[in-house]
């Protein structure tokens, strides 16, 4: 099983290659006709211009000053889950959460996230997040512990540097969206920014599903790998792997009954998706949903409003759409 610090060895490797072939690609397309000895070009090469507060005015279409003024301010939600537990929700006001909406239109929209973080993202769903795990022999279940909690305000600045913010922008930016050290939630902002600064974490758990020829996906602080491999021994030293990356970008995994390793004689539900064979329902919320609108068509009484009823059965449209379409 190799180690964390040989993980990450390979993603640096894997990038390295990826960064020197687009150079060599880019060098040779750049080439001046006529330079076939390949010479250094006499031109000097100019680095990058940070953003900075100025950009980050106009982009946004609001003063400097009214945002480096601004205050924002929050207030907690308790929001029941199931098991008589609490999600506990750090909501902003609204003057705050305008202008975090206008932050995620204008700036974080187009950024790119991880292609298997399928959670709050334009055109993925939980179908997309079940997809590359059916028909798997085994199934591991992961759940990251207090999510948004655990995304610093620290890893946040650092991915606007990255970006290209200067320092000012970039410690501005995550002053606006970032409370007590983290990510709020229940801020507009908060989704998006979880994808796009865990790109680094999705690209380290993808490479370990690959290099024991499994999949992987992710979905919010859901967590999903499958194999081919039925190995007791082999997957429970992937979970180790899994839970020392996790802890190297400040997350915790969830022990206990949300760790789950189902294999094919038991029901694998990734995200309340059936994946033994093909991405379904499962069978029997399938017969529920066609047994209400069966009651409802003959005017008996049913346990939902009719508006909740279309609501399922548009998810039950969505899965079988998507599955098809794969």
């Amino acid at each position: 099983m190799p180690s964390l610090p040989v993980l990450i060895a390979i993603t640096l490797g894997v990038c390295g290659v990826v960064a020197v072939a687009f150079w060599l690609r880019r060098s040779r397309r750049d080439r001046p006709a006529g330079d076939a000895a390949g010479t250094r070009p006499t031109a000097p090469v100019q680095r990058m211009q940070l953003l900075t507060t100025g950009e980050l005015s106009d982009r946004l279409g609001l003063p400097v000053e009214r945002l480096q003024a601004h205050v924002s301010q929050y207030r907690e939600v308790l929001i029941p889950k199931p098991g008589g537990r609490q999600r506990r929700l750090e909501v902003p006001d609204e003057a705050t959460k305008q202008l975090q909406r206008t932050i995620l239109k204008r700036l974080l929209a187009a950024a790119n996230s991880h292609p298997m973080a399928c959670g709050f993202e334009e055109g993925a769903s939980i179908v997309d997040a079940a997809l590359p795990h059916e028909g798997k022999q085994v199934v591991v279940k992961m759940d990251i512990r207090q999510f948004f909690e655990s995304t610093s305000a620290q890893r946040v600045q650092a991915w606007f540097a990255s970006i290209g913010w200067d320092d000012e922008a970039a410690v501005l930016l995550t002053r606006l969206t970032t409370c007590n050290g983290h990510l709020p939630q229940g801020a507009p902002t908060s989704p998006r920014l979880t994808n796009l600064v865990n790109a680094r974490l999705d690209q380290a758990l993808l490479l370990v599903a690959r290099q024991h020829g499994g999949h992987y996906s992710r979905y919010a602080d859901d967590i999903t790998m499958s194999f081919s491999n039925r190995r007791g021994r082999k997957i429970r030293g992937i979970v180790q792997v899994v839970r020392r990356i996790l802890r190297s970008f400040g997350y915790t995994m969830h022990g206990g009954r949300k760790l789950k390793i189902l294999r094919q004689h038991q029901p694998q539900k990734v995200l309340g998706l059936i994946v033994n064979q093909r991405v379904a329902l499962p069978r029997k919320t399938r017969r529920w949903i066609r047994a209400v609108r069966h009651n409802l068509d003959l005017g008996k009484p049913i346990t939902l409003t009719e508006q909740q009823l279309l609501g399922w059965e548009a998810l039950a449209r969505m899965v079988q759409s998507q599955r098809d379409e794969d």
